[in-house]
């Protein structure tokens, strides 16, 4: 499996549950910073470390990552 983002990415936080979206409101939208592998994942999983524009920096799970 291959990670769809990249370093550099200009992405989104998604979630479709609400109250996980909320903390990132007024973070939207992001640069990304560096992608890893979650390691013993099956299937693979991938974090990425994102440069939010209220110049927060948080590592999320590449799966709420939305590319802009």
């Amino acid at each position: 499996m291959k990670c769809n983002i990249q370093s550099g990415d200009l992405v989104n936080f998604y979630s479709t549950f609400a109250s996980f979206q909320r903390g990132y409101v007024k973070r939207n939208p992001g640069i990304v910073l560096r992608v890893d592998q979650v390691i013993n994942q099956e299937p693979q999983r991938f974090s990425a470390m994102v440069l939010w524009s209220d110049s927060s920096i948080t590592n999320e799970h590449s799966t709420y990552l939305k590319k802009v």
